[in-house]
């Protein structure tokens, strides 16, 4: 029996999401926390609609649904946690893995975790990648483990996705890429995404429902403090002249 795909998401927990990125004003930091545990939501219900086990490679355990595994991460720097994860992953018994990086990719939906699963079963020496407009990576998704992991890649940076294809090429595997997709980590990525955001709805409900929170929480933040008469009617005391014309007030001499 085919072992089944594994969704894997790499999370620092919700207050540490918060505390990197501050999308939104300190005012607002419970929102953001919340914003963060939806995130993480939407990408957990799009990998269950994908078919994929779930789970998440984070310091501390994950709350919520039963049906996500807590994988504990290590500790060192971003390639090195990356590593021990997709060890952890394949020891978990996953045929493929589905890595990803962060939860905050507003469009990642089940369509993309599809294709890849479907060119991976093309063939298993395939790795799929999910590119970000800022040169990093949204999505990384393989059959067979990619051997020295912590170092394939300058992770983190700019140039983050051209130097993994080029240590993928120098070890024969197959690249394949699915649509950019963009992810939240200023607040300019923030304000851009809601603005996008008008007509059309978001990769899933709870994206949705976080549109709104959010817009609400900021045009509040935003809006102009008026004085406590501006609106109300003010009585004018003077004179009342017939006929139609405005009273002549007399100019002083």
């Amino acid at each position: 029996m085919t072992a089944s795909p594994l969704l894997l998401v790499l999370s620092r927990g919700a207050s540490s999401e918060r505390a990197q990125r501050h999308l939104l004003p300190g005012a607002l930091g419970a929102l953001e926390q919340e914003a963060h545990e939806a995130f993480l939501a939407a990408t957990l219900a799009a990998g269950s609609e994908a078919g994929c086990r779930l789970a998440v490679s984070c310091p501390t355990p994950v709350t919520g649904s039963g049906d996500v595994a807590w994988l504990p991460q290590s500790d060192g720097d971003f390639g090195t946690r990356l590593e021990a994860a997709v060890a952890e992953a394949f020891r978990f018994g996953a045929g493929s893995a589905l890595l990803v990086a962060a939860s905050d990719v507003p469009g990642l939906s089940s369509a993309h975790l599809e294709d890849a699963l479907g060119w991976l079963s093309e063939d298993p020496e395939r790795v799929v990648l999910g590119p970000s407009p800022d040169g990093g990576m949204y999505l990384v998704a393989f059959s067979r483990p990619i051997p020295g992991l912590a170092t394939a890649a300058r992770w983190r940076r700019r140039d983050t996705l051209s130097s993994l294809v080029r240590t993928l090429t120098a070890l024969g595997r197959p690249v394949l890429l699915l649509s950019p997709l963009c992810d939240l980590d200023r607040p300019t990525d923030l304000d851009r995404w809601l603005a996008g955001c008008s007509t059309a709805r978001a990769a899933s409900e709870i994206w949705w429902a976080l549109v709104g929170a959010l817009r609400r929480a900021l045009a509040a933040r935003l809006r102009p403090e008026c004085p406590a008469d501006v609106g109300r009617v003010r009585v004018c005391r003077g004179a009342v002249c017939s006929g139609r014309a405005p009273p002549l007030l007399p100019f002083p001499a």
